[in-house]
Parts: structure tokens; C-alpha cells; sequence
């Protein structure tokens, strides 16, 4: 009677019989390997895998083959499937990190730059936490090593590009030295100056939201970086936004503390000098506007509601310059400050407010209720500067002889 066997031990028979197939492979592949025949090696690995899928040392010795032709992305590759095989199947921990250190070894040859390195160093930090080897470690302080030179090499080169920049800028070619920038900026990321120079260049381009971006991100890299804020400034200001560049200025994480002042009034004259001008061009042209009517008279109506609009936008105008802006009221008391002081908590009050407020025994902030941590006061002087020469500039509008009749509207004094 012939003897029964059983489908596990044919299933064994024949997994036995495909790991000696893939040995087999194995050692061909070995000895190509010795004989520097890589290719060849790769071929006999490759089968070898493929005939027993269990044996990430087969991927590994692939991807060794792979690096000494110089086939660092392939060998990447090799790596990840040897890592990820490995761990579902819980090899052996020194093969996974070895898998890990070729991986590595790999990415460092593909680094173009210091930033590049970071993966070679985290994948050579993984292989030491799998399995400890004095090879790996020391191929981990190599990586860190060549990090560091290819950052100072590229610190080097940004700062050439933003002399050549800064050389432009002088020229006022500011298309080619927002190009120079943009090169320091890719060699030399964390450096504030760079976007703050770029920003300067899209500023004359008229490219507003590029510049303000810039400064927004030299101010990130460096909340202490005065140019920073600076450039922010200046966008706003271009754009009409008077309060916002007013406030930019006086950020308290502006540390240019000696020239805020200067700079506030700076500002406050030139937005007196715009407003000024945009007055007097609407004046004009409602005067323009006012012959023609006359001349029209009642066969041109159009003219006269061209007219009233005219007269609608001067008073848009003159209601938002005699409006008080937000930050010259005092929290506490909701009126215009004449002695504007800050406080521990980094808000801004009346004096004479804010010291009874101390006075009667409060120790936490009026606008946060958290606690002060001193009851020192300190004079906003940019501030009062700023809130003395908005009371000089609306009284002299309001003393204006400027007026119009209408037969329609009462008469209008601006």
C-alpha cells in the first residue's frame, strides 16, 4: 500500500526546496558580488528574493549591489521594502538596521544640500535604535559633519548672492536684484535679511502682496527684526491702510524702540499729506463739476447727480479722517487719550485712568483681568505725538471756509 502523505508536509517539502533555490541564487549572487560584477549580482539577489520572500537579507544585499553602481535611488528602494518587509514579519533587528544604514549611506550620496541630509541622518538614527553598531555611528557623525560643512558652504554662497542683490538694489535694478534674493533665500532660508530685502524689491516692482508676504515672513524668522516691520509698513501704507501702518510701526516686538517715534510722525505727516491731497483733488473736481452744472443748468441732470456724489465721496472722506481712530482710546475710560501710558500688560491708558485704577487697590490688567506683574507706567510718546498732531489737523478742517449751496442740499462746510 503505498503511504500517505500529508498537503503540509508537501507544503514544507517544497518551501524547503524553493530556499535552497534561492540560496543557491544567493551565493551566485555572493560571489558577482566579490568579483565587483554588481549587475550580475543584482540579478541572482533579485531571484533570490523572489523565491523566498521571508529573507530580507536578499533586498539588502540588492541594494549593497545597487550603491556600488552608484544607483542610490534604486538602492533607497530596496531599503524601504527590506524596512517594511522586515518589520511585518519581525526579522531579525540588525537586519532592519542594516537595511536602515545602507538606506542612509544612500540618501547622503543624493544630498545636493544641507537640508537633503536631514533624511540621511534620520534613517541612520533609526538604524542605531534598532541595533547598535560602531560603523553606523559613525557614519551618523560623517552625515552630521557633511551637514554642517554644506551649510556653511551654503551660508557662503547666499551671502554672495545677497551682496550682488544689494549692489543691484544701490542701481535701482530691482528686477535683477529680487532674482539675487530669491538665490539667497533658496542657499540661506532662515536669514530674515533676505525677505526683507526681496520685499523691498517687489515694493518698487508695485508687487504689494509678494512684499508683504516677504516682510511677513522676515518678521517670523525675527520678531525683533526692525526692517521687518518696516517693509510691512510700507505696503500698508501703499495701500491706503493708515491705521494698520501706524500700528505696525508701534509693535511692542518692534525692538527699533529709538526711532518709533520719529517713524510714527513720519507717518502720521505723510498720511496728513495724502489725506491733504486727495481733499483738494475732490474739491476740484466738484468745483469742475459745479461750472458745468450751472452752464447745463436744467437739460443736463446727470451732471448734478454727478455732483452729489462727488459731494457724497468728500464727505465719506471727511467722516473717516474726523473719525476717531481706534487705538488713541483709552480702554478704560472710551475717550481720546491726552497722556497715553502702557502698562504691564502691554496696553496703552489714559494716565490719570490708570493710575486710579491702581490706586484703588486693582492689581489685574483692566483689559485681560489677568495679573500685573509690576504697576510700573511708561509714556507712549509716539502715541502722543500722534494723537496731538490728529487734533491740530481736524481743527484746522473744521476752521475751513470751504463751502457749497445747493438749491437741493443745505449748505455743506467742510
Amino acid at each position: 500500500m503505498a503511504p500517505v502523505h500529508s498537503h503540509r508536509r508537501g507544503a514544507t517539502e517544497a518551501n524547503e526546496q524553493m530556499r535552497r533555490k534561492a540560496q543557491r541564487e544567493k551565493d551566485a549572487g555572493d560571489d558577482d558580488y566579490d568579483e565587483g560584477r554588481y549587475k550580475r549580482a543584482v540579478e541572482h539577489y533579485a531571484r533570490a528574493a523572489a523565491l523566498d520572500p521571508g529573507d530580507i537579507s536578499f533586498p539588502i544585499k540588492c541594494a549593497k549591489s545597487y550603491f556600488h553602481m552608484d544607483q542610490y535611488e534604486d538602492c533607497v528602494r530596496r531599503c524601504d521594502e527590506a524596512v517594511e518587509r522586515g518589520r511585518e514579519l519581525r526579522s531579525k533587528k540588525s537586519l532592519v538596521a542594516q537595511a536602515l544604514f545602507w538606506k542612509g549611506t544612500a540618501l547622503l550620496n543624493l544630498a545636493d544640500c544641507a537640508s537633503d541630509c536631514n533624511a540621511a541622518i534620520r534613517a541612520l538614527k533609526q538604524s542605531l535604535d534598532e541595533h547598535y553598531n560602531k560603523g553606523t555611528e559613525a557614519s551618523l557623525d560623517e552625515a552630521e559633519s557633511t551637514r554642517e560643512e554644506m551649510e556653511e558652504l551654503e551660508k557662503e554662497a547666499a551671502k554672495h548672492h545677497r551682496d550682488k542683490g544689494k549692489e543691484l538694489l544701490s542701481q535701482k535694478k530691482h528686477k535683477e536684484a529680487a532674482i539675487q534674493f530669491t538665490k539667497a533665500i533658496k542657499k540661506n532660508p532662515t536669514n530674515p535679511r533676505n525677505f526683507s530685502d526681496r520685499a523691498k524689491c517687489r515694493i518698487e516692482l508695485n508687487a504689494l502682496a509678494e512684499g508683504l508676504e516677504d516682510a511677513d515672513k522676515s518678521i517670523e524668522l525675527d520678531p525683533t527684526f526692525w526692517k521687518g516691520y518696516l517693509r510691512k509698513a510700507e505696503v500698508q501704507f501703499l495701500t491706503h491702510n493708515y491705521e494698520d501702518a501706524m500700528t505696525t510701526y508701534l509693535d511692542e516686538q518692534n525692538k527699533m524702540a529709538k526711532d518709533r517715534d520719529d517713524r510714527a510722525k513720519d507717518l502720521w505727516e505723510a498720511f496728513k499729506k495724502s489725506s491733504s491731497s486727495q481733499v483738494k483733488i475732490l474739491k476740484m473736481q466738484r468745483n469742475v463739476v459745479t461750472l458745468e452744472l450751472k452752464s447745463a443748468k436744467e437739460r443736463n441732470a446727470s451732471l448734478e447727480q454727478q455732483l452729489f456724489e462727488q459731494i457724497g465721496r468728500i464727505e465719506r472722506l471727511l467722516s473717516i479722517q474726523n473719525r476717531e481712530p481706534p487705538h488713541f482710546i483709552c480702554p478704560i475710560s472710551q475717550e481720546v487719550m491726552n497722556d497715553p501710558h502702557f502698562a504691564a500688560d502691554g496696553h496703552t491708558y489714559e494716565a490719570e485712568h490708570i493710575r486710579k485704577w491702581l490706586n484703588d487697590g486693582h492689581d489685574t490688567s483692566p483689559m485681560t483681568n489677568e495679573r500685573l506683574q509690576h504697576k510700573k507706567l511708561t509714556p507712549n510718546h509716539a502715541l502722543r505725538s500722534a494723537i496731538r498732531e490728529w487734533h491740530q489737523h481736524r481743527n484746522m478742517r473744521h476752521t475751513s471756509p470751504f463751502c457749497y449751496k445747493s438749491s437741493r442740499r443745505q449748505p455743506l462746510h467742510l
